[in-house]
């Protein structure tokens, strides 16, 4: 049966379910703190609220709060204390078989009087970080599952937020603002990880699909540009990812499965009422696909992929300090094969078998202890490593494999972290920390050039250390004017190479709907870690290159147009220096245009890069069931190698924009049907022309670096929808999805796969995958 077919089937047997006369209803507890102290707040009001009613209450000494008996279905949450800024947020969904458990950080205001109720709202997607004052939002699980054509993960969401650049259908690649993907930072719990992307590229930050459920993930920021000073090694973007904790009073089951795979997750006491776990498990393929003739590579790829994580609970009897023990880790495999019939005719494409294998995981210790009543401080130790294997052959028409291509990275880092928070008085807080670092690695690299002569890229085994300590202020001059500052210092052992980058932010509150900022930062990046032991007549000559290094500028307005909708503007300026480039004249190679993998050539550090452009955008979080953001981007971003010639780079597409609405309908019988829309869109994708007159062994293609990225493929489109259904019972409740991406099957064209064609010796691009249906059916009880 077709998927759309099916859904539909279960969807009507879903309506005719007859309405229960009394809806069922779910806890909603949580604790509320004050944000730079994590002292708890007593006597804090929350309320939630629907279209007919609204459920109160008030913290205890503890902070903590209860709200028993709430109906199931989407509520607002309004949380207020006595100077301090209220909090509110429309994403949350109370349903009948979880217990709903928040953690509401709350900031005081630069008022004094005690009878002064701060009424600035922070928005539902304000950054959980306040230092990140610009180019930053907060997300939610909610918003995670209910974006159209997601796939539940978080960096396929992020897609269509402001600044990001959508152009792969197969391919979780997070472009910013020009930026390549190298520049991105992955943070889990406050640990900088490896990629977590299933099928992860070597030596950047995109993949398949990351390896984060989002059974285990708490509310969580993504930033795009000028972050605060405890961020370091990174010039694009981060994702600074937070897993929830489980639930402490009883056990709670989810089971999902779809077309992609199966996930399970369970959660519960270790000790009622004090400890905690959380445990997820997935296991997909891409088998269900295939069959039905709907291929994201192509026919002739297989792959499988699964993880696993957990995070364990445990705090403190007297509530002084907190203890969390997190992991997870990700296995991936995918196998391209060759054509059936090889004959002499047959192309190298056609020949050619890929087996490319990439795990990731990462275990770590956390441990809060809060000093007194205006400092805590935090200690992370993890273990972290990665391993990416991409091996190429290419079989004789008996079917003898040849291997062509042979690589190998395993990446392996023991990571400590710290830091202090003081809460200085009601206008100052500070916060200073460090990273240590220690990084084992063994590369290996090797091409066999034809049949006689191989050639080895890489082949390092050894280890190195990166530091990385910060310090951040910010200063309440008074409630309209906030100042952030601080620094970020980066250190490389394994060359000796440092940065010491100043940061900075200005955020003033023109009125109570009219916010302007500003802020700067020098970032920088050590190089994707292979290519400092490129091999080159014997020698290493990149070894000693420079970090790469960025200034950042972006000044942010922000109109609120009501409570729950407003209008933001940012402008933004990046000029990025030392960047590895070939020194030859005749060859305009640089790393910025690097989508994976490790430099093959010698390099110097004299590549430089701008970015600039304006990023537009309007929110209007859920109201009378309808959500929508819209955005658009208009920029420009250029690269040299010499500091005089100025090209286009690979992701200069100059322009983009997104839109993703969402419209939800109550139903009778504690039902709830769900529509989304997404809509994507990219100027197209940049690539190099081929030398003209060259002749191809089918193998590689001739560009033409005089000239590099000055074509473009087609602009990128695709509109993609999602349908679901919510059924709330007594014990259990359950959601029936189905996403298509690629409505109308528009086959955009791929700027970075193409194909050889013998008969006319040229390469074309060949086409991503084009509407794909998303089934799947998830039950929490």
């Amino acid at each position: 049966m077709k998927p759309l077919s099916l859904f539909l089937a279960l969807l009507l047997n879903g309506l005719q379910l007859s309405a229960q006369i009394t809806p069922p209803t779910q806890t909603v507890k949580g604790i509320i703190i004050d944000k730079d102290s994590r002292q708890p707040l007593l006597g804090a009001t929350i309320a939630l609220s629907d279209q007919n009613n609204t459920y109160g209450s008030t913290s205890d000494i503890d902070g903590k709060f209860q709200i028993n008996d709430v109906p199931v279905g989407r509520k607002k949450i309004l949380c207020s204390y006595l100077g301090y800024e209220s909090y509110k947020s429309s994403n949350l969904i109370v349903t009948s078989a979880k217990v709903v458990e928040l953690s509401i950080e709350l900031t005081e205001s630069g008022i004094t009087t005690d009878e002064v109720l701060v009424t600035a709202f922070q928005h539902s997607n304000a950054p959980l970080n306040e230092l990140s004052i610009v180019s930053t939002r907060s997300f939610s699980v909610e918003e995670t599952q209910r974006y159209a054509a997601s796939a539940n993960d978080p960096s396929r969401m992020a897609m269509g937020f402001p600044g990001v650049q959508p152009s792969r259908d197969s391919r979780s690649d997070i472009v910013i603002r020009g930026n390549s993907g190298i520049g991105l930072l992955w943070r889990l719990e406050g640990i900088d990880i490896p990629n977590p992307n299933h099928f992860a590229r070597r030596g950047s930050s995109g993949g398949g699909i990351t390896v984060f459920s989002v059974s285990m993930l708490s509310n969580s920021d993504f930033s795009t540009g000028a972050f605060p000073a405890e961020y370091g090694n990174a010039f694009s973007g981060v994702f600074d990812i937070k897993l929830r904790k489980g639930n402490r009073e009883k056990q709670e089951y989810s089971f999902r499965a779809g077309m992609l795979g199966l996930d399970f997750s369970t959660e519960g006491p270790i000790k009622k009422g004090r400890s905690s776990y959380l445990l997820n498990y997935r296991y997909s393929t891409l088998g269900l696909l295939n069959q039905m003739g709907i291929y994201l590579v192509n026919p002739r790829t297989d792959n499988i992929f699964q993880d696993l994580s957990f995070n364990l609970y445990f705090p403190s009897v007297n509530g002084k300090s907190t203890l969390s023990v997190w992991g997870i880790s990700g296995l991936s495999d995918e196998f391209s094969r060759a054509i059936d019939d090889l004959n002499d005719n047959s192309t190298f494409s056609e020949r050619l078998t890929r087996d490319f294998q990439t795990n990731m995981g990462a275990v770590g210790i956390n441990h809060t202890y809060l000093i007194d009543d205006r400092s805590y401080i935090k200690t992370s130790l993890a273990l972290t490593g990665q391993k990416i294997i991409f091996r190429n052959d290419t079989l004789s028409n008996e079917r003898n494999a040849i291997t062509i291509n042979d690589e190998s990275y395993t990446d392996a880092r023991y990571v400590l972290g710290s830091f202090y928070n003081r809460k200085l008085s009601t206008r100052v807080a500070l916060k200073t920390g460090f990273f240590l670092k220690q990084i084992n690695y063994n590369f290996f690299h090797k091409d066999q050039l034809n049949t006689n002569e191989s050639i080895t890229w890489i082949n390092a085994e050894g280890s190195t250390q990166l530091i990385q300590p910060y310090i951040q202020f910010r200063y309440r001059a008074n409630e309209k004017l906030t100042l952030n500052a601080g620094a970020h210092a980066m250190f490389l052992t394994l060359n000796n190479t440092n940065s010491i980058e100043p940061r900075i932010g200005v955020q003033y509150q023109a009125s109570s709907k009219t916010v302007l900022s500003f802020a700067y930062g020098l970032h920088s990046r050590i190089l994707p870690l292979g290519t400092y032991f490129t091999q080159i007549n014997g020698g290493l000559p990149n070894k000693d290159l420079d970090l790469i290094k960025s200034h950042h500028l972006v000044a942010a307005y922000e109109q609120a147009l009501s409570k729950l909708s407003n209008f933001r503007v940012e402008l933004y300026y990046q000029r990025l220096y030392d960047i590895p480039a070939s020194p030859d004249p005749g060859n305009n190679y640089s790393i910025i245009n690097d989508v994976d993998g490790f430099a093959t050539e010698a390099l110097e550090s004299v590549g430089s890069a701008n970015n600039i452009g304006i990023d537009l955008s309007f929110e209007q979080a859920f109201r009378d069931g309808f959500f929508m953001l819209l955005s658009g981007s208009i920029f420009d971003s250029k690269f040299s190698t010499d500091g005089d010639n100025y090209f286009n780079t690979r992701y200069n597409s100059n322009y983009s924009a997104t839109f993703m609405s969402g419209k939800e309908f109550s139903l009778r019988g504690n039902a709830t049907l769900q529509t989304g829309l997404k809509l994507l869109f990219n100027g197209g994708a940049r690539t190099t022309p081929l030398l003209p007159g060259q002749n191809s062994d089918g193998q590689n293609p001739p560009w033409d670096w005089d000239t590099p990225f000055t074509l473009r493929v087609a602009p990128y489109f695709r509109p993609d929808i999602r349908i679901a259904y919510r059924k709330d019972n007594t014990k259990n409740s359950w959601l029936l999805s189905l996403d298509v991406q690629n409505l109308i099957n528009r086959r955009n064209e791929d700027a970075l796969d193409r194909t050889y064609d013998p008969d006319t010796n040229s390469w074309t691009s060949r086409n991503q995958s084009g509407l794909t249906p998303l089934l799947s059916f998830q039950i929490d009880f």
